[in-house]
């Protein structure tokens, strides 16, 4: 029986991975991928001209070295340096269609690399569902539904710092978890066991230095480990003095090479992660009804989002763990696991609050903590009732799966099934990425005047879908209440999609979805003629 779930498992992998390869390529493409573009424009040239003066002894100016980086400070390059490769390969491929230019093909080309990211991330997250509970069906079902979980589903067609920074956390999980299992196990640590873990956790600094978290959830672990198995921590200091050694220069060392901009400065190490707390730019999320600026965000903003975004099964999963906590910490690794997750999930938002770090769009820069609270839900209806998770599940599986299908490519607007009660067209942020900027481009080419100009921002979410058109005149939607030169069409998406009409202008064409059990349609996008 277990060779035949296997199988289907295994089969099931093939079909996602199909899929989603597919569909990530006929996405649209988002607000922030440019500017991850430019990210890494901007490291190959900063290494070109570092190493051009070195070479020729010339003086670096660091401090103007340092201004110019700091657009750019937080993220490094680990990720950028397997996408640029494999995009390089895709770009070939993708030049055949000659209805999207050069830049949206490079762009499109990354959304492969970032769904492979997730799905691989679904392996690991099977993986570490094996080291907590240790069944074959449980684990494969529950990574389906985490696979098929329309948020972070469509987050997967083209998020290019979220997604590969959820994957990487869970990386790094699995192998701090396979590193302390040697130790309850009472096996050898090798060097190499040390190794993994150390570049795997200086990749994930690579991708956002908000990667600094999880050494919260690495000291998490070690006391666990040392209270549940009653070891000294100086004793182990004692015996594991050398790893420990290995590892702290390891990491230091990788992490300065994935972060070309510290090498003028190592120090600038610590003025990055104080830039990204405190981020620049005071975005206003709509909340509950209420905009929610990210430089004064209320302690309710995380818990707010997480309620309408975590699905059902895992929100009761979650309440039920007081009642299912004493079958899951009878076991000592699991209590390890378990708890270092639970404690995590709910420690570092706290802190996220307590120091008032600077959020917006909704849970983005918390996403990698979506598959510790799926784990959690999990496990703890698991332990409570096999039946009652195996009916659960298969359910929520068969939904999700219908309302990817319902409401691609807007899957990553999803929320949960309690919400829906509520108007969530008004009472939160929706479309905030300009998804819907590919498939306004494609009826503007088929029925609208090639002379016109096109206003949009940014631009970059429209102007590649009309390579094969005559469209050549574009420009920012914030020209538009301008004596921009009339008629010209604008497209109204991303955050502007809240302004009222501007003058003179009406609406021709709009984009839309309707989840199920909720009375209104989402609007993603409008397309205008203003004359």
């Amino acid at each position: 029986m277990d060779f035949i779930r296997k199988k289907f498992f295994i089969l099931f992998l093939s079909v996602y991975f199909l899929i989603g390869s597919i569909n990530s390529l006929n996405t649209g493409i988002s607000f922030d991928e440019n500017y991850e573009e430019l990210n890494w424009k901007f490291h190959v040239s900063f290494v070109q001209e570092l190493t051009s003066k070195f070479i020729s002894g010339k003086k670096i100016d660091k401090e103007n070295l340092k201004s110019e980086a700091k657009r750019f400070v937080g993220y490094g390059v680990g990720f950028q340096l397997i996408s640029q490769p494999i995009q390089f390969f895709l770009t070939k491929l993708l030049k055949k269609n000659n209805q999207i230019d050069e830049l949206g093909i490079k762009l499109l080309s990354k959304h492969f690399v970032i769904f492979l990211f997730f799905f691989i991330s679904g392996v690991f997250f099977y993986l570490i569902l094996k080291k907590i509970i240790d069944s074959e069906l449980f684990s494969s079902l529950g990574t389906i539904t985490y696979l098929t979980f329309p948020y972070l589903f469509g987050q997967s067609m083209f998020s290019p710092k979220d997604i590969p920074f959820l994957s990487v956390w869970l990386m790094c999980t699995f192998f701090i978890f396979k590193l302390f299992e040697k130790l309850i196990l009472q096996k050898e640590i090798k060097n190499k066991d040390i190794l993994l873990v150390s570049l795997f956790t200086a990749f994930l600094l690579s991708i956002r230095i908000a990667g600094i978290l999880i050494f919260i959830q690495y000291l998490l672990i070690l006391l666990l480990f040392l209270n549940i198995y009653k070891k000294k921590f100086l004793d182990f200091i004692k015996i594991f003095y050398s790893k420990l050694i290995l590892f702290i220069f390891s990491l230091i060392l990788i992490t300065y090479l994935l972060n070309p901009i510290f090498w003028i400065d190592p120090l600038f190490l610590i003025d990055s992660i104080q830039i990204n707390a405190s981020h620049f730019n005071n975005v206003g999320t709509n909340t509950f009804g209420k905009i929610m600026y990210s430089n004064d965000l209320p302690s309710t903003y995380l818990p707010i989002w997480f309620f309408v975004k975590i699905p059902l099964l895992i929100i009761i999963g979650i309440f039920l763990i007081p009642f299912s906590e004493k079958s899951i910490f009878k076991q000592k690794k699991r209590s390890v696991f378990f708890g270092s997750i639970l404690i995590t999930t709910f420690l570092i938002p706290l802190l996220l609050i307590f120091r008032k770090v600077h959020l917006y769009d909704e849970i983005r820069q918390v996403m990698f903590l979506v598959p510790f609270i799926f784990i959690l839900g999990l496990v703890s209806i698991f332990t409570i009732s096999r039946k009652i998770y195996y009916s659960l599940i298969l359910l929520t599986i068969s939904f999700f799966i219908i309302e990817n299908i319902k409401i691609n490519p807007y899957q990553y607007v999803w929320f949960n099934l309690p919400s829906r009660l509520i108007d969530l067209t008004s009472k939160f942020e929706l479309e905030y990425q300009g998804i819907s900027g590919r498939e306004i481009a494609n009826y503007i080419s088929k029925n609208e005047n090639e002379s016109l100009c096109i206003l949009a921002n940014p631009v970059h979410t429209v102007k590649p879908f009309l390579n094969n058109t005559n469209f050549n005149c574009y420009d920012i939607w914030q020209k538009i209440d301008t004596d921009f030169k009339r008629p010209f069409l604008a497209v109204q998406h991303v955050r502007n999609i809240k302004k009222s009409l501007p003058y003179n202008c009406y609406e021709i064409y709009q984009s839309s979805f309707k989840l199920f059990f909720h009375k209104k349609s989402f609007v993603t996008g409008k397309l205008l003629k203003c004359e």
